[in-house]
């Protein structure tokens, strides 16, 4: 589903992520460990489109979005369920008009999309914040909305950057429940977190645990390390999260795959 190949970023001059390569497939689950400033939350927002590498690719459905054009960009996103690490959502907006609009914007009707988003909320038991503004609610409240506007549907890659800081201890399982339910419906799902605790509860569930240190995957060398998948049992063609197409303008190659790239 997704493929950072070699990639590297700089912040202020200093290298972030050092050549790192990785993959997520379709129904795999990987979940990135690693201390502060070790590079996390910049690896995920290459893998969201958030933010462009320096150097390498990041394919993702067929296209190497760190050479698209940025008015394609958003075609990319809205097949991307993203919870960062500082909730973005609409403050004036209630919790289930905020899980909607993303679902919405993937094409889904509105009484699709209502269903869905109702789904999502209950799965992050967040129900009663249906009818809430975001506004009135906890920076942990925020965070379990923001996390199922990520995973409603789901979209085909999700992306959630400490998930479970500041819910508490009792709503961890809550978090890895959502990712895992999302890993099982066919996405495939990268996480980042510092919380050896949630990281522990997604490998026990078949998610794979990689360490980041100083940009670099632990233990890999300067090339970065490909896991090893391993694939979920086949889901039928109507159950996985499906890829809104991504038809951009860009007419250069080196947004195509090398197999599908003309004659040099």
């Amino acid at each position: 589903m997704i493929w950072l190949e070699g990639v590297c970023c700089q912040r202020d001059g200093a290298l972030v992520l050092d050549t790192v390569t990785l993959g997520v497939a379709r129904s795999e689950l990987i979940v990135i460990e690693g201390a502060s400033a070790s590079g996390k939350s910049t690896l995920l927002e290459l893998a969201a489109a958030a933010r462009m590498p320096d150097r390498g690719a990041v394919w993702f459905a067929g296209r190497n979005t760190a050479s698209l054009q940025r008015a394609s960009l958003p075609f990319v996103r809205r097949n991307i369920g993203y919870c960062t690490a500082d909730p973005l959502l609409l403050l004036e907006e209630t919790a289930l008009v905020n899980v909607m609009l993303a679902l919405a914007v993937r094409g889904e009707s509105p009484e699709r999309a209502e269903q869905l988003a109702r789904d999502a909320l209950a799965l992050v038991r967040a129900s009663d914040l249906e009818n809430r503004k975001v506004a009135s609610m906890s920076s942990g409240q925020k965070r379990l909305v923001a996390l199922a506007r990520a995973v409603a549907g789901p979209p085909p890659l999700v992306v959630a950057d400490e998930p479970a800081a500041g819910v508490g201890d009792e709503a961890r399982e809550i978090v890895a429940r959502a990712l895992i339910a999302a890993r099982d419906s066919g996405a495939a799902v990268l996480a980042a977190t510092a919380d050896t605790a949630l990281a522990d509860l997604l490998v026990q569930r078949g998610g794979r645990r990689i360490h980041l240190d100083q940009g670099r995957i632990a233990g890999a060398p300067a090339i970065g390390l490909v896991p090893a998948f391993t694939p979920s049992p086949v889901l039928a063609e109507t159950d996985r999260p499906r890829v809104i197409t991504l038809d951009v303008d860009d007419d250069n190659e080196s947004v195509l795959p090398p197999a599908t790239r003309g004659p040099a």
